[in-house]
């Protein structure tokens, strides 16, 4: 009866995470909430509660109600869709208290290798049959951008992206199927690995597409350096690949006729612009859900790319207390890399996430919550 009772609890968990990633916007299939609220209550019946994991849930709650306090006393406007949007992104990590009860990492494997797969299936059919590419658009629009279409340009070449709003948080199972691949050899995770790789690389954005490659060379390196003439081809190889890596990552940082480019940058002048006039907002910030004016949209906004400045600017020093969530599981895993080499795969994949993370809205989803949660 309790491995019945287990595998109906897991079976929940990997339909969750499986539309989180696989419909964040949840405008497509729409059942987000009835899956979490149906495994919140099965958990409650069936499985004992961590109490002390609800901190991690009310800290940052708290928080943007400390800071919503301090908004209103400064007279800042604060719109009251995306704050419920915002307090309701943070609900995954109430299932927290039962993360004893679920590896959850390994039941996320399989909805993230399959959303990923979904993903190529798309890219492909397009590429073989462009005349599905418009209706496809069209239908992607409607539903509030799940998966973001565009021709991109890199290096004067151009060339047609995918990119799923949820593609930063594939990386932690990225991590742990290239580490499985490289100590274990399971032709699984060699699998897996090699679909997360491809869909990472015709995402287009330029984090989504190196970062994952930067981690998984790194790793490559640090599991078969001690070969026994693996360090003849490993150590040269390594420098080849900083090298190449570093000046690919110029190239594309200093286009200057790249759109994208001008728009972050335009942005940053915009929150110096900010702070200069407003240097309070450094302290209190300017409160959650709050729009300011910025020069790379040239109109005022809720929110930009930039997560960790728009955390700044939102809340000041408050946001310390959520930085201090995010940030704790990567010193957990760092800590039990000394008996866990996966731990060490894992953190490293979280690292790359939170980079990736900080050029996304990502972070502050549901679907952001729930990295947290996997590792």
């Amino acid at each position: 009866m309790s491995k019945l009772i287990q595998w109906v609890g897991n079976s929940l968990f990997m339909l969750l995470v499986f539309l989180f990633v696989a419909d964040p916007t949840n405008t497509i299939l729409g059942l987000k909430t009835p899956v979490f609220a149906l495994l919140l209550l099965y958990s409650l019946v069936f499985f004992k509660a961590d109490w002390k994991n609800i901190v991690y849930f009310i800290v940052p709650v708290m928080t943007v109600m400390v800071s919503l306090v301090i908004a209103t006393m400064q007279g800042s406007h604060v719109d009251v869709v995306a704050l419920k949007d915002l307090l309701m992104s943070f609900a995954p990590l109430i299932l927290l208290m039962w993360a004893g009860q679920y590896d959850i990492i390994r039941l996320s494997v399989i909805p993230v290798a399959v959303t990923a797969t979904l993903v190529l299936l798309l890219f492909w059919t397009i590429f073989f049959v462009p005349d599905l590419e418009g209706p496809i658009y069209v239908f992607m629009g409607e539903h509030n951008d799940t998966i973001m279409m565009s021709n991109r340009a890199f290096l004067g070449f151009e060339v047609f992206c995918m990119y799923p709003k949820s593609t930063a948080a594939f990386m932690p199972v990225f991590g742990l199927a290239v580490y499985k691949s490289l100590t274990k050899k399971k032709w699984q995770y060699i699998l897996v690995a090699i679909i997360l790789l491809h869909m990472f690389v015709i995402s287009g954005t330029r984090s989504s597409v190196l970062l994952p490659v930067l981690m998984a060379g790194v790793m490559v390196f640090l599991y078969c350096r001690n070969g026994r003439y693996m360090r003849y081809i490993v150590y040269p190889g390594v420098i080849v690949f900083a090298i190449a890596f570093v000046f690919l990552l110029a190239m594309l940082l200093l286009e200057d006729d790249e759109p994208s480019n001008l728009v972050k940058y335009a942005h940053l002048e915009s929150y110096k612009n900010l702070f200069e006039a407003n240097p309070g907002y450094l302290i209190f910030g300017q409160g959650p859900c709050t729009e300011f004016y910025s020069l790379g949209f040239r109109k005022m906004t809720l929110t930009t790319e930039w997560t960790y400045m728009e955390l700044l600017r939102n809340y000041g020093l408050l946001c310390l207390p959520i930085l201090y969530v995010i940030l704790l599981p990567v010193y957990r895993l760092l800590r039990l890399s000394v008996k866990y080499e996966s731990a060490l795969a894992i953190a490293m994949a979280v690292v790359i996430y939170l980079v990736i993370a900080g050029t996304n809205p990502l972070l502050f989803s549901s679907t952001g919550m729930l990295v947290l949660l996997i590792i």
